[in-house]
């Protein structure tokens, strides 16, 4: 075997040209694969995060008025709710986790010099961040149950508030003239969770009583483990029916959107983008492959001679069929490794590049390389398989008659 290889490089060292085209073709496609799909990954794990709450199956619930009357209750009766009461959803065996926030729109939110940020106020609990799946800067907490308890003046500003006034954490900024220590910036991203939290100055909800006595705006509720959307739905109605006095079957009264049904269609879609990516990228290699194929025969060609001496001095046609797979399986094994590099170096260089944030990060994942190196295999053995099988059923009296 070792003679096999041995001969085999030489013969390609000896035929430089045609080595290095074939080489370069694959280094192509391997690229081609690899960063289409890296682009792919990093473009689905970054709106997969945006549609997150979609896919998670936490619960939007928000009051209007009623649409029927109800055992003498008049119809467009508005639906005025309490923290307390809204806190005793926990109770409910198919909900685990519930977070009451509030809002106001017209409040004034000011840096220390007195510039408008122009961003809105929510009064929120611990578990609004993470029910919306938001992430923090490096160096930034979550409101806490202390600020809560304390009426702390501390707030958690959306990125684009902080990037409008250059904010940095531990500065302060002024809410209707009141001054809150930042603790938190939210990461950068396109938009995450149902409310464009980008763009909200976040304040402990006691804190927002203090300033605004208010009923609550809105209630995220998360599901209990193995509790479908429509369970959670149908519960959560019984109960405000029976809380607020409203016909069950009053669908207006309280809003719960459905936004999970839209989950499978939006991740189909995302997967969708990714493996066009790859099958562009798999078509680029499946170029490089043909190309391989083509440089196989013309070696077959213009060696028609030389095979024809191997079988006449006794070379079997396996021998022959050994020899030329065993070249092709060189060429593409060395194109693979060159391009497995090249592409590795490309998505390394793209992360210190400011690429779109929609686009989110390239990442290179096992499974990508996996798929690669299996498409390249097939590919190399269908590349090398046909010239070599060709070579080998040559005749030796037409092999040595054939032009030099």
């Amino acid at each position: 075997m070792m003679t096999l290889l041995s001969q085999t490089i030489q013969t390609l060292l000896t035929h430089r040209l045609r080595s290095v085209l074939a080489i370069t073709a694959i280094v192509w496609g391997i690229v081609s694969v690899l960063v289409l799909i890296a682009l792919g990954e990093g473009f689905y794990r970054e709106n997969q995060r945006s549609f997150s709450l979609l896919i998670n199956n936490t619960q939007k619930v928000f009051f209007l008025s009623t649409s029927k009357p109800w055992q003498g209750y008049p119809a467009r009766r508005k639906i005025i709710v309490t923290e307390g009461q809204l806190s005793l959803l926990s109770q409910l065996p198919q909900v685990e986790r519930v977070s009451i926030y509030y809002s106001n729109y017209q409040a004034q939110v000011t840096d220390s010099k007195g510039y408008s940020l122009k961003g809105s106020i929510y009064g929120v609990d611990t578990g609004f961040l993470p029910l919306n799946n938001i992430s923090l800067t490096l160096g930034s907490r979550n409101i806490s149950p202390s600020d809560i308890s304390n009426n702390t003046r501390v707030v958690v500003l959306g990125w684009r508030l902080a990037q409008r006034g250059n904010i940095q954490l531990d500065d302060n900024v002024n809410i209707n003239g009141i001054s809150f220590r930042v603790i938190g910036i939210t990461k950068k991203s396109e938009g995450n969770g149902y409310k464009e939290v980008q763009r909200l100055a976040l304040i402990p909800n006691s804190t927002f009583n203090d300033l605004w006595k208010s009923n609550p705006s809105e209630v995220l509720v998360e599901p209990a483990n193995g509790i479908d959307s429509n369970t959670l739905r149908n519960a959560m109605q019984r109960f405000f029916a029976k809380k607020y006095q409203f016909d069950p079957s009053d669908k207006q009264a309280v809003r719960m959107p459905d936004y999970s049904r839209y989950g499978d269609f939006y991740n189909s879609l995302l997967r969708g983008i990714q493996l066009f990516l790859a099958a562009s990228g798999a078509m680029t290699l499946a170029v490089g492959a043909l190309g391989v194929a083509n440089i196989m025969f013309l070696s077959v060609a213009e060696r028609t001679r030389e095979i024809g001496v191997r079988l006449a001095i006794g070379a079997t046609p396996t021998n022959i069929l050994t020899q030329f797979l065993v070249e092709g399986v060189v060429l593409v094994s060395v194109g693979t490794i060159i391009g497995l590099a090249i592409s590795a170096i490309i998505i390394q260089v793209l992360h210190l590049f400011s690429l779109p944030e929609w686009l989110g990060q390239p990442v290179i994942t096992a499974t990508s390389i996996a798929a690669t190196l299996i498409i390249t295999v097939v590919l190399a053995l269908l590349a090398a398989f046909f010239p070599a099988r060709r070579a080998a059923h040559l005749t030796p009296v037409i092999a040595l008659s054939a032009r030099a």
